[in-house]
This record gives structure tokens, sequence and C-alpha cells, in this order.
């Protein structure tokens, strides 16, 4: 029945049914986080540009959410931790914290203490993936036989956003299905990103596209980021963040879908509009602006979208998956993939961010 939903049920524009994960998402203080699943000013995707696009269902009880993904390997499907986490275990964030109401500023601007929560993950018999195609009514569905979410998943700070699903049978690859790399260089202020995904396409209804959006898009800076998320440092930390003033953005039903970049060393033809293969840097997870309105927070000048820094979690994807490195990183190289120094950028990066730390606490104990 599922995937009769998924091939048929789909064909005419999808509604979010408001008891549904995308709606779901909430702060600490009960607003409705409707950012949170976050294409808005896009335009329609070509058959065969993002052969790794997944679309994702998740069913419970009488609700249905929607949710992005891609395609790694023949097996597994990578998407956001908030995509899989159960509303009915510890995903609806509905309980005020310290009595407060405005959940936005109290989950960016309170100090973190405790322990993240433990969340029940959904069902893998209640998830239904697609591919193969840029149309919903046109994709392939497939069953998911395991669900795994990072072990620190933390919604209340939007931590370790990532999961991934094992899909029940293999992918038969072809020109709609092929899997992505993930790109592991550091992530400069300023570079043309790429966001895809099924979601809504206007603030202004709640309907979700039956076909694949795109929307070009820059990686922001440490000035506006750091407002918005105070722990932002920089887009090679474990998250990416997109500032949104053109009025360019993801928005709800795109969560887990990818934030990519195009190789090409002439900037001219990166983008949706250029040349080049495609490489994975984030996965959509949720979006914020200065002004915070209580509704709807996607393409806001103020505003941006944090994306999950898959980079960061390449550890956590070869021993859940038992995928090699070799096969999952790839980096740009000019108009080509460099597969053999695909882990050195990311590596030294992250190396030097840790001698930093290093060498300041040693600061701090000699002045003590």
């Amino acid at each position: 029945m599922r995937a009769l939903l998924l091939a048929a049920g789909l064909a005419s524009t999808m509604v979010l049914v408001c008891s549904g994960k995308l709606v779901l998402k909430r702060s600490p203080g009960g607003h409705a986080w409707h950012h949170l699943a976050r294409v808005i000013g896009g335009t329609n995707a070509a058959q065969q540009e993002y052969p790794f696009a997944a679309f994702i269902m998740i069913e419970e009880g009488d609700s249905v959410a929607y949710c992005g993904g891609t395609i790694i390997s023949r097996e597994w499907i990578l998407t956001a931790g908030h995509c899989a986490v159960s509303t009915g275990g510890g995903n609806s964030l509905v309980v005020p914290r310290n009595g407060t109401a405005n959940g936005r500023s109290e989950r960016h601007g309170a100090p973190r203490s405790g322990s993240p929560r433990a969340y029940a993950t959904v069902g893998a018999g209640q998830i239904t993936v697609g591919v193969g195609s840029i149309y919903t009514s046109q994709m392939k569905a497939l069953k998911v036989s395991q669900v795994h979410v990072h072990k620190d998943l933390n919604l209340d700070y939007f931590d370790n956003d990532i999961a991934l699903l094992k899909l029940k049978s293999k992918l038969h690859y072809s020109a709609n299905v092929q899997p992505i790399h993930i790109d592991t260089a550091t992530v400069p202020d300023g570079l043309t990103v790429t966001g895809i995904g099924w979601g809504i396409t206007s603030l202004r209804g709640q309907t979700t596209s039956a076909i694949l959006q795109q929307a070009d898009m820059v990686t922001g800076n440490e000035g506006l980021c750091s407002q918005i998320r105070p722990e932002f440092t920089s887009n090679d930390g474990d998250y990416i963040c997109v500032t949104t003033p053109d009025g360019r953005d993801t928005c709800s039903g795109d969560s887990g879908g990818p934030l990519l970049q195009r190789c090409n060393s002439n900037p001219q033809l990166t983008g949706s509009t250029g040349s080049g293969p495609w490489v994975q840097l984030g996965l959509t997870s949720y979006g914020d602006a200065l002004s915070s309105p209580a509704d709807t927070v996607c393409a806001y000048p103020d505003g941006a979208g944090f994306y999950t820094h898959v980079a960061a979690y390449i550890d956590f994807i070869t021993s859940t998956t038992g995928i090699s490195r070799k096969d999952l990183v790839a980096n740009c190289n000019g108009d080509k993939l460099d597969y053999a120094g695909a882990a050195a950028p990311q590596m030294l990066a992250a190396a030097l961010r840790l001698l930093a730390a290093i060498s300041a606490a040693a600061c701090v104990l000699v002045t003590y």
C-alpha cells in the first residue's frame, strides 16, 4: 500500500498533514518550528540532473511526513536525523523549559546543560523511499530494513542531525539512479551551493512540489551566522551556514536533502545552470532568522539555513554502513572529481582547529 501511495497517491500535489513530522517540529516553548524541515525561489530540475536524489515518506498513524535524502551506495540513503525520529518518541519538542515561551531565543541563547535526551526512531516499516525520477508520481518505491540515527542527536540544538536508512533490496544503477560522493575539502564563505528538494515552494501555501526543485545559494560568514547560531564559527565545523537575503532557500519538506557543490573552476559554470559533477557538502537541517517570526522561517532577508556538514560525519557513515572511505569521498578538482586525496583538506582543517584549542587551553593553564 505504501508503494502505491508513493507511485499514485502523490501524482497530485502533496498536502502536508498538520499532525505530520514537518509541522510537529517545535521549539521547547511550544511554538511550531516550520523552518525545521527545510525550495523557495527555485526552478524545476531537469531529469537525470540529480540521479542521487531520494524522496522519503514517513507514515506514523494517520499522518504522513516528507523528507529528502541522497543515495550514497546501492543499499544506503543519507538523510537528517530528525526525519527518522518518531513524533511519539521525543521529536515534538513541545515541553517548555524553565517556563520560557519563546523557544527560539532560548534554544539559541541558553547555555548547554545536561545530556541530550534519547529519541525513539521511526520503524523501518513506516518509511518508503522513492528514487529514479524528478517526479514523485514516477518514482520507484523502495522498502527500508534498518534505521540508524546518530547516537548524539540533540534536537534542542540540532546537533548531529544525521541518519542512515538501509534499503531492503539493492539499487540497480542507471542514468536516473546514481550515488553521490561526499566532499571533505574546506568550505569557504561566499561559495555557490545548490539546494534541492520536493518541499514547499511558497510561504503562502503548505503544499509540497510534485517536481524536484533546485535553488542556487551562497554560503554565509561568521558575522551573521553566529548571531543566529552562537556556536557557529566557520563552515568547516559541524554545520554549513547559507544566508538567504535574496529569497532563495530550502524549506518545509526539504529536510535531509543535499546541499551540493558543482565542480568547476569557472565560477560562471557552477550551480544548477553550470556543468561538471556534483558533490555533497551538507544535508538540510533547519533554519532561523534574526527577526525570529513565529511562523515559517524560510527565505527571510536576515535569515540563514543550517546544513549538517556531512564531512564531519564520515566515520559515522563508514562505521554504520561498511562503505569504504574511498568509495564514499571525492573532492572537486576543477571540473573533475579527485578521489586520491579527498580526505586530506578536511582532516587538516580539523587538526588545525584541535591544535588551536589545545594551545588556547595551555595558555589558560599558564595564566590562571
